[in-house]
């Protein structure tokens, strides 16, 4: 995930984004189709150079984790030691993505980044996610659970202690595992 990929990329996530947007994907094909397009870049690393190349890791480790709760949760009855299973690898693949989520922040020195709890229809997310908007890049929209990354946007000055409307209300509300 280096170079010309970036920008392919780039532009392939954004495309996706605007299909969600319009209505022409479902929450569900949207995961699926990112992860159509990331799965072949195996092993990544934890290394950026730009916020382009940040986002993408981010977007790899974030849809990777969806991709198996999705298969978890299909298969959360007929094969319980199975769906435990995917739902651990998922949630490793949580944490790398909030890796790279410090990473990101490191790098722009937590400029231009607003941060805040949003509102969610889920009784059990309510208060736990919050959301990181990079303001100075299109679409940049992260989101967290992790204790660090607050930490880190509380001491930077860019949590702001309210909670708002996502920027991506409607993805961020649509239940799909």
């Amino acid at each position: 995930m280096k170079g010309k990929d970036i920008g392919v990329l780039v532009s392939k996530r954004l495309a996706l984004i605007d299909q969600l947007e319009k209505g022409k994907l479902t929450k569900e094909s949207f995961i699926n189709e990112n992860y159509r397009m990331l799965e072949t870049y195996g092993k990544v690393s934890f290394d950026m150079d730009t916020v382009d190349e940040g986002v993408l890791k981010y977007h790899y480790f974030n849809t990777m984790a969806k991709k198996l709760m999705l298969e978890a949760d299909a298969i959360e009855y007929r094969e319980p030691s199975k769906y435990f299973q995917l739902k651990n690898q998922a949630y490793d693949y949580y944490v790398k993505k909030d890796r790279i989520t410090l990473k990101l922040l490191d790098l722009v020195d937590c400029t231009a980044v607003r941060a805040y709890y949003i509102n969610l229809n889920s009784r059990q997310l309510e208060g736990a996610i919050y959301e990181i908007d990079f303001i100075d890049y299109d679409r940049v929209i992260l989101h967290s659970k992790d204790r660090k990354i607050l930490h880190k946007l509380r001491s930077s000055g860019c949590f702001l202690e309210e909670k708002l409307e996502s920027k991506v209300k409607a993805y961020v509300n649509t239940k799909v595992y």
